[in-house]
């Protein structure tokens, strides 16, 4: 699709946003490739469909380009999971609209409701190299280790307030989530107090604009299906955003305490 559609005006622009925006982020690190695009391409919008599946609409009934735009999210009170981005240029050009339905009919065999970690960094480490992921500086926690030391660091889940500044794909929120949940539910809290004092209890922030959608993708798999679905929900806004935590440029504030939750 890339190379019969790569001079559309389009798919151009959004090729040259990606690679402003990482050559900013990541300075000498990045190298521009048409490779990298299409792989970062077909990361988030695997990802944003799994994001889909697992809220359990139905994918065959969504349109394409809704599907990574994130519409039916809006509708359903969940934000800050999906939204119109670089990626999105395959549900626009010819041929894109079948290989978006063919790539949701695959997502959609699998039982996303039961994942038990952070399973989208292991769908990036399948598609990116390893000497591209050593490059970029990109290297990733195993879930065993991420588990323990949130369950270390994190002893008062109820009150405490966890920030993953450099958060990649995800799976220290996923493992903070978790445990926030189960504390709220131990706590006889209903659902709906639960998941909005997870929101605002359990942040993370990333520069890399494919880690930040994988991030947001893996707090809902964290968060489950079942909740998700429950009717006693209410709106959920994802705290998951792109960002360079280390050059937070805010005098006498910072993400708490500077009005931006």
């Amino acid at each position: 699709l890339y190379t019969r559609h790569h001079e559309h005006p389009a798919v151009l622009m959004k090729r040259q946003l990606w690679a402003r925006l990482l050559t900013t982020a990541l300075g000498t690190q990045f190298e521009d490739s048409d490779d990298l695009f299409v792989e970062h391409t077909y990361l988030v919008n695997t990802a944003e469909i799994i994001a889909h599946a697992l809220v359990g609409f139905d994918l065959t009934a969504i349109a394409p380009a809704s599907l990574l735009s994130g519409g039916k999210f809006e509708e359903s009170g969940i934000s800050g999971v999906i939204e119109s981005d670089f990626f999105d240029w395959v549900a626009h050009v010819p041929g894109g609209e079948p290989f978006v339905r063919s790539m949701a009919r695959r997502v959609g065999r699998f039982r996303w409701q039961e994942v038990g970690g952070d399973v989208l960094k292991i769908l990036y480490e399948s598609v990116i190299t390893p000497p591209t992921r050593k490059r970029l500086g990109e290297y990733y926690t195993p879930d065993w280790l991420a588990e323990r030391l949130v369950e270390t660091a994190v002893d008062m889940p109820l009150e405490q307030r966890v920030l993953d500044p450099s958060c990649g794909s995800g799976t220290f929120l996923f493992h903070a989530v978790r445990r926030h949940l189960s504390a709220a539910e131990s706590a006889g809290r209903s659902l709906g107090e639960a998941l909005s004092g997870l929101t605002r209890h359990v942040l993370g922030m990333d520069l890399h604009p494919v880690a930040v959608t994988l991030a947001r993708v893996t707090y809902l798999l964290a968060i489950g299906r079942e909740r998700l679905t429950h009717p006693d929900r209410g709106p959920i806004q994802v705290p998951v955003y792109l960002g360079d935590a280390v050059q937070w440029r805010r005098e006498a504030e910072d993400l708490f305490s500077g009005g931006n939750l």
